[in-house]
């Protein structure tokens, strides 16, 4: 699209890291057993389940897609709950945070560590909702104030004659937009030299509010949100697997991770959800002492670190496209389903969501348990001023608030969780396709190796920041 290239400009600017985290805690560990023990028993695990799966397969995944569900408008009490007058106080309360957080970037002080700014943004926006969309549901579609704020200008408008018409995204636009937007981010995220100043923050905040603002009266809010914003895009993803679904006026409950079952996903929804895991990965490869090692190395022959950085990035979100599509075209040739092999990808690829999202938690969990703590002396000083409103302005960081060797254990545990749950729902959907409990069972071996095999690889990507390893 024409825009594209105006609104990946800005964004690469909008998205600068504001903190310098470190994703581990300057600690090593020993573990009880080498770690190749843990890395054997995660696939194992793994393997198991696809092995009791084939005994039973037919009779989960007809339950899966037979899920018991429930209405919460029906209950009297969630009905004014979720009504919009009810709702308003807490739009407004996002609002004032998003407002406040500017201000004090602007007008605050501009360390990082004692601005607001930077904590709103990375670590309540960033991981804090993550967490809610994946685990609640799509709660950032009822608290963005982006959308509250321009919806409030919208009706403003409106009073005063002021209108405009939009014209809606391409049918063959998908959510390519998204894509290159969502690619930019996770470019500022690991790759980005750029400062992380409070104030230089505000200025890419408010280029960002501008770039929707603008974008949602080109093409239409919903429009630009269902298809164009990328985190609108990142966060209806991830509240597939989440307990909760908002449908046509309707608020269901209903078991974890049944949502991946629906229809097969676009190609450009097939390439988001590859970028969403290899992004991630990335965060923690890029890490590594191996991928260190590298990049000093090609440093110190005059590379610059921006080229090495996005060469990096970019070359791992092609390798997890290349070998999807390989295990995509060994699923469709081992079934003899006469599917394309896109077809085929397109139809397996919810069921990596599971994946994507426990090694988002795996991975982020301790940054959002220790660094959201510097709120508590923040919001007593939110401009830096000497100020002391709520008596936790002296407030201290605890930074062994998490055990590390059971930081590690829970680590390990949502990882294995997160591919036994990928395994079974894409059991599920092949039964449902192949509707032939032998061929389903037969489809899925190479996906089965692929899970196996990413487990080990998350699993030791997880381990470097914190194990002793010999």
């Amino acid at each position: 699209m024409r825009y594209t290239s105006a609104i990946l400009g800005v964004v690469l600017a909008v998205f600068v890291p504001a903190l310098a985290l470190a994703h581990g805690f300057g600690q090593r560990i020993d573990l009880p057993v080498p770690l190749y023990l843990y890395l054997f028993g995660g696939g194992a695990i793994v393997a198991l389940s696809f092995i009791l799966l084939g005994l039973v397969s037919g009779r989960i995944s007809e339950t899966l897609y037979e899920y018991p569900r429930f209405d919460l408008m029906r209950l009297r009490w969630f009905r004014i709950v979720a009504s919009p007058p009810a709702l308003l106080p807490l739009k407004i309360i996002f609002v004032a945070i998003l407002l406040v957080a500017l201000a004090g970037g602007w007008w605050g002080g501009q360390n990082a560590a004692l601005n607001m700014l930077p904590v709103v943004v990375w670590i309540l926006f960033a991981i804090g909702v993550t967490f809610a969309s994946a685990f609640l549901g799509n709660v950032w579609n009822v608290i963005n104030p982006f959308k509250t704020l321009y919806e409030w200008a919208e009706v403003l408008f409106q009073k005063i004659g002021l209108t405009w018409k939009s014209e809606p995204l391409p049918a063959s636009a998908g959510v390519y937009s998204a894509i290159l937007l969502f690619f930019a981010f996770r470019w500022i995220e690991n790759v980005s030299p750029m400062s992380s100043d409070p104030q230089p923050l505000v200025l890419f905040v408010l280029c960002y509010a501008l770039v929707t603002f603008t974008c949602m009266a080109m093409f239409g809010k919903d429009e630009w949100l269902k298809k164009g914003d990328p985190f609108s895009v990142f966060f209806s993803f991830l509240s597939r697997f989440s307990i909760t679904d908002a449908k046509d006026g309707a608020v269901y409950v209903r078991p974890p991770a049944v949502g991946l079952l629906n229809q097969p996903a676009t190609l450009s929804e097939t390439g988001f959800i590859l970028l969403m895991l290899s992004s991630v990965a990335a965060d923690g490869m890029l890490t590594t002492p191996f991928f260190q090692n590298m990049f000093s190395a090609l440093l110190s022959a005059g590379i610059p670190w921006v080229l090495v950085g996005t060469i990096g990035l970019a070359s791992l979100f092609g390798l997890f496209i290349v070998v999807y599509y390989w295990f995509s075209f060994l699923t469709k040739t081992i079934s003899g389903d006469t599917s394309t092999t896109l077809e085929v990808a397109r139809r397996y690829i919810y069921s990596l969501l599971p994946i994507a999202i426990a090694y988002e938690v795996a991975h982020y969990v301790s940054i959002l348990v220790t660094e959201s703590q510097r709120l508590l002396y923040i919001i007593s000083d939110p401009f830096n001023r000497g100020w002391d409103l709520f008596g936790t302005a002296n407030f201290q960081i605890s930074y062994t608030v998490l055990n590390l060797k059971t930081l590690w254990n829970a680590q390990v545990g949502l990882i294995v969780i997160g591919h036994v749950i990928a395994v079974l729902i894409a059991h599920a959907i092949a039964d449902r396709f192949f509707k032939d409990s032998r061929k389903a069972l037969i489809s899925q071996y190479p996906m089965l190796a692929l899970m196996i095999f990413y487990s080990c690889l998350s699993l030791w990507i997880m381990a470097q920041p914190i194990v002793a390893v010999e």
